[in-house]
């Protein structure tokens, strides 16, 4: 259940941001790696060691868009919850 959850939030995520005017580059590729991140946990049964670094780069970015992005931050708040709610 958490896991199409998490891929809906991901997809809102995306959405969200492509309807923004201007987007950090930076962040747009921290996201990418985040995202790819999120992707493999997905698709993985087995505990991974970047859980946590995953965790944590999501709560990080998430204090990054609170100034200029809020309803992404939001998303980003959301996903690490979902996160923690599936064991990472």
């Amino acid at each position: 259940m958490e896991r199409e959850q998490l891929k809906q939030t991901l997809r809102s995520l995306h959405e969200e941001l492509e309807s923004q005017d201007a987007v950090d580059p930076e962040l747009t590729e921290l996201l990418g790696t985040l995202d790819q991140d999120i992707h493999h946990l997905i698709n993985q049964s087995a505990e991974a060691p970047q859980m946590g670094s995953t965790v944590d780069a999501a709560e990080s970015l998430a204090a990054r868009f609170a100034a200029t992005h809020p309803r992404a931050e939001a998303i980003l708040q959301e996903i690490v919850a979902l996160l923690g709610r599936m064991g990472v």
